[in-house]
Formats: structure tokens, sequence, C-alpha cells
């Protein structure tokens, strides 16, 4: 067993760097929320079709650079886009607040 417990310290840097990335998610999502609102309170459209493929693109090569597959990469954001989407419907379809409770 003593094979597995040299992993432990592997794993634990894993779990730190997991907790970086979710963290960082969080930050994105909550911009993409403050979006949302912008394109609801100027009347934009939600889906910027040339955007996502920016994004997915840029990622893309980025992600060359740090040796991990551009496909991976492309695969990884439009799951990231579509939540993205999902939050940004649900706050530009919510109905206009009144002011009032």
């Amino acid at each position: 067993m003593e094979g597995l417990e040299g992993l432990k310290g592997y794993r634990l840097e894993i779990n730190e760097i997991d907790e970086k990335i979710i963290e960082l998610l969080g930050q994105r999502f909550q911009i993409c929320r403050k979006v949302a609102g912008y394109k609801k309170e100027n009347k934009i459209p939600m889906m910027q079709s040339n955007r996502v493929d920016e994004v997915k693109n840029r990622c893309a090569d980025l992600g060359i650079s740090h040796d991990i597959d551009p496909d991976f990469m492309r695969e990884l954001y439009g799951k990231i886009i579509h939540e993205t989407c999902r939050v940004e419907d649900t706050i530009i379809d919510a109905p206009e607040s009144d002011g009032q409770t």
C-alpha cells in the first residue's frame, strides 16, 4: 500500500487546484450575471454567436500553450457557455420588478 500513500500529496494538490478552478468559475458566472443584467437593461439579445466561437477558439489556443488538447478545451468551454446562457436566459426573461415589496 506504500505506493498509494505516495499519491496523497498529489491528490491534495489536485484538490487545492480544483477549489481554485471552482472559485474562478464562480467569479466568471458572477460577471456573466452582470452581463445578463446589462443586456436586459439595454435590450441586447442574449446570444452573441460570434462571441461563442471567439471564446472557444481563444481557450483552445490557450489550452495548446499549456499542453491541453484544444478539442477538449472547446468541449469544456461549450459546456461552460451552455450553462452561462441558461443563467443569462433566466435573468433576461425574469419579470421586471416594480420596486415595491
